[in-house]
């Protein structure tokens, strides 16, 4: 097999002004052997995980874009016994959606959102929803924040309730949230109800896209992740491995604005 020198592509997902997520990856060059191409050929399966994982990645930095820690993460939920559609709760969930956006115009705020519909492995239909949190009042120093709307609202739809769930972490470790949402099996724990075609999640129309740049970098390595000047590395966002469909060595990790 030809050898030759292996670069890499360096992407730069710009989420805000304060927020850059750095993904750097080997292109390994396949040998022109018809033998080697034939093994590098990935399975339908491999190709179905890293579908997925653009999905989550993309998800994550449109999370990344717009969110902040101590914005919500919500599961909605209807009354026991509620039998329905997936379709039927998709349209139920719009219904909400359509609530929740006049709700938050008359308040002044953007609303921005991201939502998906899911049936548990018992059939039950539900949703998870990532949602702003808006501070209404403070009560005796107790800030007082719009869930209780949010709850209302879903209420007067489904009459279902919400389940509080978890804030968004402050240290914006949100990927595994993102691909929580975009994966129906849960790790494989279920079986998997995802139809072809469909949209894993939804998304408020206007919310701001991040900036992607690439640079190919012609060089065979590359040394521990390092920030420029005013900026630092988030250790604890490191992943490394290796393109279950190349080959290539990657690391990803996120820089943040001092």
């Amino acid at each position: 097999m030809k050898s030759g020198k292996v670069g890499y592509w360096k992407k730069l997902v710009k989420c805000n002004d304060k927020i850059t997520y750095v993904v750097k990856s080997q292109m390994p060059t396949l040998g022109k052997s018809e033998k080697r191409e034939k093994k590098s050929m990935p399975t339908p399966e491999k190709k179905k995980r890293q579908n997925l994982r653009r999905c989550a990645e993309n998800l994550f930095y449109l999370m990344l874009s717009n969110f902040k820690p101590g914005d919500l993460n919500l599961a909605f939920t209807y009354p026991a016994g509620t039998v329905m559609t997936q379709e039927q709760g998709k349209e139920m969930f719009r219904k909400f959606i359509r609530l929740y956006i006049d709700y938050c115009r008359k308040n002044g705020y953007k609303p921005n959102y991201i939502y998906n519909t899911e049936i548990s492995p018992r059939g039950a239909v539900h949703h998870h929803a990532v949602l702003h949190r808006h501070v209404l009042m403070k009560i005796d120093k107790n800030e007082v924040d719009d869930l209780q709307i949010i709850e209302q609202l879903w209420h007067s739809v489904s009459g279902g309730h919400v389940q509080k769930g978890n804030s968004l972490y402050a240290d914006y470790d949100w990927y595994e949230l993102a691909w929580y949402l975009v994966d129906r099996t849960k790790h494989g724990k279920y079986p998997d109800t995802h139809v072809k075609g469909e949209r894993r999640y939804n998304a408020a129309h206007g919310m701001k896209r991040p900036e992607i740049t690439y640079e190919y970098i012609d060089a065979d390595r590359w040394y521990a992740p390092r920030a420029p000047k005013g900026w630092y590395v988030d250790k604890s966002s490191i992943r490394s491995g290796a393109d279950e469909i190349t080959g290539g060595n990657f690391v990803k990790y996120m820089i943040r604005r001092e």
